[in-house]
């Protein structure tokens, strides 16, 4: 196979640096045969990305082609061929020459390139994680002198990606974006992504987005039933509050971050889901509380309704079709949110602690035509034992019994690997009753114990105390 040629230590791409020029074995044959070999004998054509392996035979008739041979084949014997190939040859007498085949910079992938520049040429850092037109990648520190270069080359192979960025430290701030610098390309950080059947735009630079985690917001997403309500507390730029209600439910979306606030807001208005989703920029703590006391306090006079999804403003007027009615409002007949999502792996379980007496404190005494939250916390573990791990934190966090952390009625989900010995998983658990409506005194001592526990979130995390109040 070919490669490019070696030009180790390159810190400033010349592109003219990586043309060649070698020498193929070649057939020439009838031009109605050439379908036949490259179908039947692809295994000995030759194979190089923008190479042609059919051309001209140079004579100025068309009734006769050069099949170019992969470079393993390397004498007119075709030695190195396949049996078939040299039966065909032999038994319609084809001529065998050879060919000069030309290759630049074009024809090489990122991974050639880079293999050929850098120190190490079995490694190249060619993975990034994809927003829009932006290339996220996390180089090692060995790769930073390279960093020009390695930024250029991702921008010319890769046709979607205009800008190449590096992150410069890790998720440690109140707002969850982190520092970065342009590596290649124009300075413009408004990405627009497509998931789940939604348009979101925001700054990637002051908001947070994973696009690993597109498998997780369809996997929750279709959990929400049309007429569910959804009390997203760290919303985002609305990842999961905008499909949920495209979907057809009612959802209360909120993020601490102005930046992702803003998006959020955006984002609602660019799918037309103004009517179902209402966006908020709060604490998350304050906003579960004052989410649930609204959410309560709208039903009083009946159960709310959902705004129908409008019609495509896009739809051909030029042939109008029958007048139809325009569909119901959709029914939401909860008093309560039927679902919470937290998305904030490194403290969200942490926020179980609002939901301590809440519902006593909305409704007075347990009222049960109120129904209960099923509550999707996101976080981390390095436990060998993630499920216990996971609920007992999630015990200390709502002032439940530890002991009896089995008895909670709860699903721990795998999410994805995000380190060695670092796991997401999503724990899906139904409000205990006894937790929802703890009295005030309980709430109190609960509220204690917590802050004298030194609990296992503190090893999974930043000791920065801002992060404590972090909501994106």
């Amino acid at each position: 196979m070919f490669k490019p040629q070696v030009q180790r230590g390159m810190k400033e791409l010349d592109r003219s640096a990586f043309t060649l020029t070698r020498s193929v074995v070649a057939l020439r044959v009838p031009t109605k045969s050439v379908g036949l070999i490259k179908s039947d004998l692809a295994s000995d054509v030759l194979r190089v990305h923008k190479v042609l392996n059919v051309v001209s035979d140079n004579s100025g008739q068309n009734d006769h082609k050069l099949v170019l041979l992969r470079p393993e084949i390397t004498t007119t014997s075709l030695d190195e061929a396949s049996d078939q190939l040299r039966a065909l040859v032999q038994k319609n007498g084809w001529e065998t020459l050879t060919h000069s085949v030309t290759m630049g910079y074009d024809n090489w992938t990122a991974d050639e390139i880079l293999k050929a520049v850098l120190p190490d040429p079995t490694q190249a850092p060619t993975a990034y994680e994809q927003i829009g037109h932006i290339a996220h990648m996390n180089l090692r520190d060995e790769y930073l002198e390279y960093k020009a270069i390695i930024g250029q080359v991702i921008i010319d192979k890769s046709p979607t990606v205009t800008m190449v960025v590096n992150k410069l430290d890790t998720i440690d701030n109140t707002f969850r974006n982190f520092n970065m610098e342009v590596l290649a390309g124009e300075p413009n950080f408004i990405a627009q992504v497509r998931e789940n059947d939604c348009v979101f735009r925001f700054d990637y630079s002051k908001v947070y987005w994973n696009s690993r985690l597109h498998p997780e917001h369809e996997r929750l997403i279709k959990r929400f039933k049309i007429g569910s309500s959804v009390c997203d507390v760290m919303a985002g730029v609305g990842p999961f509050a905008v499909p949920a209600a495209k979907r057809g439910s009612l959802v209360w979306a909120n993020d601490l971050n102005p930046a992702s606030y803003a998006a959020l807001a955006d984002n609602i208005g660019l799918n037309k889901m103004q009517g179902r989703v209402k966006p908020f920029n709060m604490d998350g703590r304050d906003f579960i509380r004052q989410a649930f006391a609204g959410f309560y306090a709208s039903t009083q006079n009946g159960p709310l309704s959902l705004a129908p999804i409008p019609k495509n403003p896009n739809a051909n007027r030029t042939r109008p079709a029958a007048a139809k009615p325009d569909p119901p409002p959709i029914a939401v007949a909860s008093r309560s949110f039927d679902h919470v999502v937290m998305n904030l792996p490194a403290i969200a379980i942490e926020f179980l602690d609002a939901f301590r007496g809440l519902f006593r404190r909305i409704t007075g005494a347990d009222d049960s035509s109120v129904n209960l939250p099923l509550i999707h916390t996101h976080c981390f573990t390095k436990s060998d034992e993630p499920e216990k791990d996971i609920l007992q934190r999630a015990c200390r966090a709502m002032g439940y019994p530890e002991d009896q952390y089995m008895e909670l009625d709860a699903e721990v989900y795998f999410v994805r690997q995000v380190a060695p010995n670092k796991d997401m998983y999503c724990l899906s658990l139904n409000l205990p009753r006894s937790v929802a409506y703890a009295n005030d005194d309980e709430t109190s001592e609960a509220g204690l114990k917590r802050k004298q526990d030194d609990s296992s979130e503190a090893e999974l995390e930043t000791s920065d105390p801002k992060v404590s109040k972090a909501d994106n």
